[in-house]
């Protein structure tokens, strides 16, 4: 009877714990619930500051065990009249069923069995503004959440993307569904995301009547983010895609197979530098094999401030123009854009940043070709064009190409038979390009030729040029290949005598 009397005791109590925890952890998310909305509406301004949309919420009921909150995205009649926006009518809500921790029970589902202020259960209302959305997903949220949200206030969330299959006019689009798993922080200046798309399909009629079918296979996107010192978003992030398919009437006109991205930006120090690598297994065009390639860059020591001032000027410069350049022809949009990169351009050359190539290559069946390029650059004292900003920003150059000829034969073949070349006079017609391409190369000593590969390599550092082994000024290298002399340039600076014809 005692031992009966303790155990109803200890469950009593218990309950009454958990009661009184998910009591305060209600009364805790409300009023956390306004920091959350202003780091949502910063984010907004930050990124889609033309959207003028502002995110609130309402209808809040709070219980024991469980609270429901309605987000709201309305607009706040900041949008200019061209942006694409809300109107003043519309809303774009979110229904959020929140479970109370310390042990929500969407979380032990998924034995999840840390402790946690709060589970959320998130979708998209069907409203006017959205309707259409609801249309294509039959009835259906286009996407539903479930989030974990820590005491601390981070939030890890689990995003499910609904399938659909929607007609559109003449054409058509057919989507397998997607799953974004999210990390954020509680003031969102870190989040890692992870995402996954089975496929996706669109077909319809192109331009000339014919019926065209894209393809998209095994996407993926793996990104994490973090702000540096300066105020600056830093990250890393891997994107690929096993294959994509472009038909034309059913036959296959470009196909890529396994496209990869991966890029590393981090700080140290006052310096920002960071690789990007892009890997490509295959490129098909009309069932014809190209190849593949890589390319892997490198950029260094970029000043940290002065890329915070170069984005900040040259954002709200180029926003301005854009806002304000309605009727301005293309010509006069593009000098005035230039003009903003033009002014602003040295602020990103402070620290003598470098860059380089290494490499980019493209190989196919007969061999790989090679590219790398090594750029130290450095802050001009001054430059009124284009060319005056290249040629006094760059303090060393050194690039360095390879091309096997038998690989550049089987390339070129390829192209012939795009043509409508038989095998044997596309083999033919591609020897005859190549072989004359690769004289003319030497005889103007762009190249050298050695055990059947093409080479060319130019390094650059003091006003001289020394191409494959030929000294020469500026002047006489950007006369040879008919470019614009700087009009403040020294003729005879580093000239040395021409040689003979």
């Amino acid at each position: 009877m005692k031992k009966s009397l303790v155990t109803v005791s200890v469950i009593v109590a218990a309950g009454a714990a958990w009661t009184g925890a998910s009591w305060f952890t209600g009364k805790l998310i409300e009023q956390r619930m306004d920091e959350v909305v202003n780091n949502a509406n910063r984010q907004l301004q930050d990124f889609l500051p033309k959207t003028g949309a502002k995110l609130g919420y309402e209808h809040v009921q709070r219980g024991i065990f469980s609270s429901k909150i309605r987000y709201v995205l309305r607009s706040d009649g900041s949008a200019p009249p061209d942006a694409i926006a809300l109107k003043p009518s519309d809303e774009v809500a979110f229904l959020a069923t929140i479970e109370h921790g310390p042990f929500p029970f969407a979380q032990l589902k998924r034995f999840n069995l840390l402790p946690s202020m709060a589970s959320a259960h998130l979708e998209l209302e069907n409203t006017t503004a959205v309707r259409n959305l609801f249309d294509i997903t039959k009835g259906k949220s286009p996407f539903n959440a479930i989030s974990r949200i820590s005491y601390s206030g981070d939030t890890s969330s689990a995003i499910n993307i609904t399938p659909l299959e929607y007609p559109i006019g003449n054409s058509s689009l057919k989507f397998s569904g997607g799953t974004l798993n999210a990390d954020v922080s509680r003031d969102m200046t870190a989040i890692v995301l992870d995402a996954n798309n089975a496929s996706a399909v669109f077909s319809g009629p192109n331009g000339f009547g014919q019926t065209e079918q894209i393809s998209v296979h095994g996407v993926s996107l793996k990104r994490a983010s973090h702000a540096s010192q300066f105020d600056i978003d830093l990250s890393d992030q891997t994107i690929t895609m096993k294959h994509f398919k472009l038909a034309v009437d059913g036959r296959d006109t470009v196909a890529l197979d396994g496209f990869n991205l991966v890029s590393k930006f981090g700080e140290q120090g006052n310096n920002i530098g960071g690789q990007i690598d892009y890997t490509l297994d295959a490129l098909k065009i009309q069932g014809n094999d190209f190849g593949a390639g890589k390319l892997t860059l490198k950029i260094d020591k970029i000043e940290g401030n002065s890329l915070k001032e170069f984005t900040n000027h040259y954002n709200q410069q180029a926003l301005a123009l854009l806002q304000h350049g309605q009727g301005v022809g293309l010509a006069t949009y593009e000098r005035q854009t230039t003009d903003i990169l033009l002014q602003h351009l040295p602020l990103l050359l402070k620290n003598n940043p470098t860059i380089s190539v290494a490499p980019l290559s493209w190989k196919n069946s007969q061999g790989e070709s090679h590219f790398t390029l090594d750029l130290a650059l450095t802050a001009p004292s001054q430059a009124e064009s284009l060319d005056q900003l290249i040629t006094r920003s760059i303090k060393k150059l050194d690039a360095h190409l390879t091309i096997p000829l038998t690989m550049a034969t089987e390339t070129t073949t390829q192209a012939a038979r795009l043509q409508g070349y038989n095998a044997e006079d596309a083999r033919k017609l591609a020897q005859q390009q190549v072989q004359g391409l690769a004289t003319m190369s030497q005889m103007f000593k762009l190249a050298t030729q050695k055990d059947n590969v093409i080479s060319s390599n130019l390094h650059y550092a003091d006003s001289q040029f020394d191409l494959n082994g030929s000294k020469m000024s500026l002047q006489e290298f950007m006369s040879m290949f008919g470019l614009p002399v700087p009009k403040d340039s020294d003729p005879t600076q580093g000239a040395v005598p021409a040689a003979a014809p």
